[in-house]
């Protein structure tokens, strides 16, 4: 298959604003979030973590299609992609699989107990601000660390702006080979996909609706080496998503996300591969797919007078996945319909707390409910109680500084204690040279699809292990700025498929080099 181009329109519908435009900085999560050329080094984002940062600028410019375009721009992050437009997608960090990975939208974690991944298929690049890519440590999540890495999609808030309505349109083409006895070649395709998104902006709210629609009638060999068109490929979706922001009085503010997201994919239909002698590619399968997310929360500044500021939050996920499998090999079935609704609450509350200018402390409670009920694995349920401590301590006038963290968790399914700890140093050598180095331990439970999916589970699966460690180096000298970062990772009982391996050890390195020619020219 030919790669896919897009070609786009975007056409700004514009209302005079009674305001001259104004950009709200959020610190989010990141290490080292460079906002207007200033490099913020507060407790906020400042904690030797390992970050790759997307920003709005850089989401403009790569023009992707989707969200796992965008994530696998940063160094050392890739994409599974288990077929064509709209089919599954998940995150690789530093060679991590996407079961060692966590995604969070807004500082919440989508990953479920249930297949402990996260399509972001399902996330269109319509309502992303920017995207953070821990790829070690915390970051400022704090509550927790991951064996792999973190992604956390922060999605775009209300400002003051001269073009509150935007509507963008874009065709996608591609042409497959040309296939068959008669060398056909599916002229469609030059048509093949359409995106349209509407979004509404003012200073509180922010509104968005989209859809897509995309034929996907890639070419494909059989057996005998027969070029043959995967004509039932097809996938619509639409999406909506709504964010509102509000200051309750001085000190208080509200802010809400909600997101839903509708697919109707053709194929991949099932996960189970058909033999070629029934037609390989399962042409009368289907899938559908919907999923809603809302999180809310409250913002207390001054709670008390040791605690600069409180934090309530909320959040439920619900999505339901259905698939049509026309044969299923496992069950023997003629025709077998499987249906897996999944439930996902959340209640947090973290705390920022008054110790000092040299000191900073963060704690955090959180409780979480996944709740599953499946055609293939039945009803279950995990309840997790975790509690957290982060925090940064100064010296050598800011220059040396300390970053520990610790996360211990409760999960009553298999009554299992899971800790967490990280420890990162951040030392400014001279001006415009920082030395960071980070180390940290993580722990990831089995899920419920890997503990009782029928024919493939393993009951007897053991927790997996990790130590992460990474050294770093960032310096700019003139225009020309340059980072370096050597890590490791040594995991024990990894779970791959149904089986845990004893021990691997994961090695690599990360390099940048960039120069800023001018004010429109980098390289």
């Amino acid at each position: 298959m030919q790669k896919r181009g897009i070609f786009s329109l975007v056409l700004l519908l514009a209302l005079s604003n009674l305001f001259a435009a104004q950009d709200i900085t959020d610190l989010g999560t990141a290490y080292e979030l460079v906002i207007a050329e200033t490099s913020l080094a507060e407790a906020e984002t400042n904690t030797a973590s390992s970050v790759s940062v997307i920003t709005k600028e850089q989401i403009a410019a790569y023009n992707a299609q989707t969200t796992a375009e965008l994530i696998e721009k940063a160094v050392g992050t890739t994409i599974q992609s288990y077929g064509s437009l709209g089919s599954l997608q998940n995150v690789v960090i530093r060679g991590a699989t996407s079961s060692k990975n966590l995604v969070y939208l807004d500082g919440v974690l989508l990953s479920s107990a249930h297949e402990g991944t996260v399509d972001l298929s399902i996330i269109p690049v319509s309502i992303i601000e920017r995207i953070e890519i821990v790829k070690s440590g915390p970051g400022n999540l704090g509550r927790t660390n991951a064996i792999g890495g973190m992604v956390n999609i922060i999605t775009k808030k209300g400002q003051k702006t001269n073009t509150p309505f935007t509507l963008t349109f874009e065709n996608g083409s591609f042409l497959p080979q040309a296939y068959g006895a008669a060398d056909s070649r599916n002229w469609l395709s030059l048509v093949d996909s359409q995106k349209l998104d509407f979004s509404y902006t003012n200073n509180e709210i922010v509104a968005t609706v989209g859809g897509i629609a995309a034929q996907n009638a890639y070419t494909y060999k059989d057996d005998t080496s027969t070029i043959k068109l995967r004509e039932n490929a097809q996938v619509y979706g639409i999406n909506g998503s709504v964010s509102y922001n509000q200051a309750i009085s001085k000190s208080m503010h509200f802010s809400s996300r909600n997101y839903a997201d509708y697919q109707n994919l053709a194929v991949p239909g099932g996960y189970i591969v058909i033999p070629e002698e029934i037609e390989g590619l399962t042409p009368d399968d289907y899938s559908k797919s919907f999923s809603f997310n809302t999180t809310n929360k409250v913002e207390i500044a001054n709670a008390s007078k040791f605690i600069t500021s409180l934090t309530a939050t909320t959040s439920y996920r619900f999505s339901r996945l259905f698939f049509h499998d026309e044969i299923n090999i496992h069950a023997g079935d003629a025709t077998t319909e499987s249906i897996h609704n999944k439930h996902k609450a959340s209640a947090q509350i973290d705390a920022k707390w008054e110790v000092g200018q040299t000191y900073a402390l963060n704690t955090g409670f959180l409780y979480t409910l996944d709740y599953i009920d499946s055609t293939e694995i039945g009803k279950l349920t995990r309840h997790t109680i975790s509690t957290s401590a982060n925090g940064s301590a100064y010296f050598l006038d800011g220059r040396l500084s300390l970053h520990p963290s610790v996360n211990i968790a409760y999960l009553s399914d298999n009554a299992m204690i899971s800790p967490n700890a990280s420890l990162g140093i951040l030392y400014a050598v001279v001006p415009n040279a920082d030395i960071k180095a980070s180390i940290n331990y993580a722990e990831d439970v089995p899920t419920f699809s890997a503990l009782y999916w029928p024919g493939y589970a393993n009951p007897n699966l053991k927790a997996e292990k990790g130590i992460n460690a990474d050294l770093g180096i960032t310096t700019k000298i003139g225009i020309i700025s340059y980072d370096a970062v050597l890590f490791g990772r040594d995991v024990i009982d990894a779970i791959t498929g149904n089986t845990n391996i004893d021990h691997s050890v994961y090695l690599g390195t990360e390099q940048t080099l960039s120069a800023e020619l001018s004010d429109i020219v980098s390289i």
